[in-house]
């Protein structure tokens, strides 16, 4: 029916606009929820932004809470003031939506704890460097360019000509020096077996020669001339002797045979004994046994003294070979040095220039180390010498040979006649060989006089040089004796207390970083040669190392100008009133804990002892280049090379006494610029600065300034916060969602809750 069908579209419009609103009620649910959900989501993320810069903001603040102390003194930093944890959850706390009765809080957050862990002490040598470097990372280069690089300009370069040059030269000194004892030794060795043969022939060979012509009445014999000579008088004497004894004979039996018959007959006889016989037996007989002897020990004698005398000239060959061995050796210096000087003469732009040495002295340098194949020698001369040697063997062989031929001779001559021509003629072969050996080889030998006036030529400059480096021994020793004043001061019992108490803190340090020191005490060279070369190759190394710094060693030039601008140094009128006995104070640890940082000696004068030895190292180094220059004029290189270790020694003792009396000292007669005591000590840090020692004795001596515990001293901070926020919307579904890690936190009833970690340092 009709009304019925009205019914059913009514009832069928009904059911459709209340799905309709169920619909729009569920959407509108949803709506509400998802921007519940943004709401608190954006809270949470502005709540986490603001605690993230709260940490911060609490890590800086404990940082800001130093020690003014050290800063000022110093310039580290390190935490001081305030606890940590006061400040840090002051800052914390700061960073809040501040309430109030008509503020509206967004965040409607808190913190519920806090914490700070503080870290990296400045007892650590790694923080300690950092320090230092952030320190002085502005301050060095300035002082580096103004105060030092201004003085040494150029002296680097002349340290470098210097050392080639000394280097040079010293090695040709040690090789000449060698050469010229083996020549000396071959010499002795010559003149000995010269003396060896004119000692065996002296009493057999006459000397001077005598003629072979005449004779001589036989008697005892001396030597080969009487030999020789008595001989035709022994055999005229022992035939008469030998007629007369005949004769004798015969009138004796005669004589006999008279007595006889008279005493048969019984007469009586009275007959003398007949005289005569032998009348030359005494003669003949001295003249034979004195052959005997002659003929056994002649040629014994000679054989033996040829023997020797060989043996003494291979000594001398084998001496020959070692002086030409120096001689090569020598001509090889000479040639490097060569080389090395066209290398150089290419660079000494860069310290010829303003201020340095100058073209002149650069090139004069050059000069003397070119000047040393002045002293090579000849190979002829090696080659000459060991003909000599060949032949002065040969001759002695001759002597020992012609001693044999006329000692066979003299064996027969006693029961032989006519063996005059042959006697006279081997005696005057002996006698001939003798006088030419003697004449060349002997005491007054032409041949060895020879070599020693060559010798004494070569040798023309050797007094002069002994002379000067004799006196330059003198000088070394009041250097040392000056130096070593220094080191023998004892100080107070508080000094060495104070060393004391210094030396363990430093040691506990070390040992606190598991490092080591290599540290060595410096020990003063006893020959002034030595200290020398010494000298100028650790000259080379510290200005070497101020050019480096100035370019790119940043580390160790940090590190030095630290040492010297905020340590103490010691005060060179205090230094000198201290030699004299006057003074006291700065054997404290106070007044020179910049040089017990650089060299870490546990006695009071040590330090300053060792500081004044490298800067007269120093001087000396310069003091060289300026010797080898003036001593130029003196030719010979090696009394060139003397003479500049004389002026060198002389001058670096008065630089040391001038530096101690005034405070300051010209770098160079060519260089005239003022440097001072804390000048060299920079150069000193720039080369050995910044071990692991050195670095140990600079927080040693901050601890017992200051007081403070540097392994308690701590530079780095961590600061941990725990903050929350109260959610507005549906903290249930929030924190289903926190669960999986959406919101980095948690969610705890009707809260979320994170943790906050913010980390700061000083360096």
């Amino acid at each position: 029916m009709p009304w019925e069908r009205k019914e059913q579209d009514a009832g069928r419009r009904k059911r459709a606009e209340g799905a309709v609103s169920v619909y729009f009620i569920a959407a509108t649910a949803a709506f509400v929820l998802l921007n519940g959900l943004l709401i608190d989501f954006a809270r949470v993320a502005a709540f986490r932004k603001q605690a993230e810069l709260a940490a911060k903001s609490g890590a800086r603040s404990v940082l800001s809470s130093f020690d003014p102390g050290v800063y000022a003194r110093y310039g580290l930093f390190i935490r001081g003031g305030e606890p940590a944890n006061d400040v840090f959850r002051r800052t914390l706390e700061g960073n809040l939506e501040q309430d109030g009765p008509r503020t509206f809080r967004f965040l409607d957050a808190r913190w519920d704890g806090s914490e700070v862990t503080e870290s990296r002490p400045l007892a650590s040598h790694d923080v300690f460097r950092r320090q230092v470097l952030e320190d002085m990372k502005y301050k060095a280069p300035i002082d580096l360019t103004i105060e030092l690089l201004s003085r040494f300009r150029g002296v680097d370069e002349a340290m470098k000509e210097t050392k080639r040059t000394v280097d040079v030269l010293e090695k040709m000194r040690k090789a000449y020096d060698r050469r010229q004892a083996a020549l000396e030794e071959v010499l002795k060795r010559q003149k000995e077996a010269g003396e060896k043969l004119e000692k065996a022939m002296a009493g057999y060979v006459p000397d001077p020669a005598v003629s072979m012509s005449g004779t001589r009445p036989a008697r005892d014999v001396a030597d080969i001339a009487d030999a020789a000579l008595m001989y035709p008088d022994y055999w005229t004497k022992r035939m008469e002797d030998e007629e007369r004894s005949r004769a004798h004979g015969e009138a004796v039996a005669q004589w006999n045979s008279r007595r006889e018959a008279a005493a048969a007959e019984g007469k009586p006889f009275r007959e003398p004994y007949p005289a005569g016989g032998a009348m030359h037996t005494a003669a003949t007989n001295a003249y034979a046994s004195g052959m005997a002897e002659i003929a056994s020990d002649l040629p014994d004698k000679l054989r033996k003294a040829e023997r020797e005398a060989w043996e003494a000239l291979e000594a001398a060959k084998e001496a020959l070979r070692a002086a030409e061995e120096a001689n090569e050796e020598m001509r090889e210096i000479a040639a490097n040095a060569s080389d090395s000087a066209e290398e150089a003469s290419g660079s000494v732009g860069a310290g010829a220039g303003a201020g340095g040495i100058g073209k002149e002295a650069s090139e004069t340098l050059r000069e003397l180390r070119q000047s040393a194949d002045e002293l090579v020698m000849d190979n002829g001369f090696f080659a000459d010498y060991a003909g000599e040697l060949n032949g002065q063997q040969a001759d002695a062989s001759e002597i020992a040979a012609a001693a044999e031929a006329f000692g066979e001779t003299a064996a027969s001559a006693p029961d032989a006649s006519g063996l005059g021509v042959t006697l006279r003629s081997r005696a005057e072969r002996l006698q001939s060989s003798g006088a030419h050996y003697r004449s060349r080889y002997g005491s007054s030998g032409s041949v060895l006089k020879a070599r020693r006036d060559r010798l004494d030529q070569l040798n023309s400059a050797d007094k002069e040089r002994k002379r000067m480096e004799s006196e330059a021994a003198v000088q070394w020793e009041s250097a040392r004796s000056l130096l070593g004043g220094l080191a023998a001061i004892g100080g107070t019992s508080a000094d060495r207390e104070a060393f004391a108490e210094l030396t363990e803190l430093y040691e506990s340090n070390l040992a606190w970083n598991e490092a080591e020191d290599s540290r060595t005490e410096p020990v003063p060279s006893r020959d002034p040669s030595q200290g020398r070369d010494e000298a100028v190759g650790a000259a080379e190394g510290w200005l070497s190392a101020l050019t480096e710094a100035a370019l790119n060693a940043r580390d160790t030039l940090y590190f030095a100008e630290y040492a010297i601008s905020r340590f103490s140094i010691s005060d060179h009128a205090e230094v000198m009133a201290l030699l004299a006995g006057t003074g006291e104070g700065a054997t404290s640890p106070e007044r020179q804990e910049a040089e017990f940082i650089l060299y870490g000696l546990n006695h009071p004068g040590g330090n300053i002892a060792a500081a004044y030895g490298e800067i007269f190292s120093l001087r000396l180094a310069i003091r060289t280049m300026e010797g080898l220059i003036e001593s130029r004029t003196l030719g010979h290189p090696l009394l060139v090379l003397a003479g500049a270790l004389l002026y060198a020694v002389a001058n670096a003792v008065a630089d040391i006494r001038q530096l101690l009396d005034s405070g300051t000292v010209l770098l160079s007669k060519f260089l005239k610029a003022e440097t001072a005591y804390s000048d060299y000590l920079r150069l000193f840090y720039l080369l050995q600065g910044g071990s692991a020692g050195q670095i140990a004795r600079m927080i040693a001596v901050i601890e017992r300034n200051t007081g403070l515990t540097l392994q308690k001293a701590y530079t780095y901070v961590s600061g941990t916060g725990r903050a929350t926020l109260r959610l507005w919307f549906f903290p249930g579904v929030a924190g289903a969602l926190g669960k999986i890690g959406q919101m980095g936190g948690e969610v705890a009833g009707n809260r979320y809750e994170a943790e906050f970690t913010a980390d700061d340092a000083y360096q």
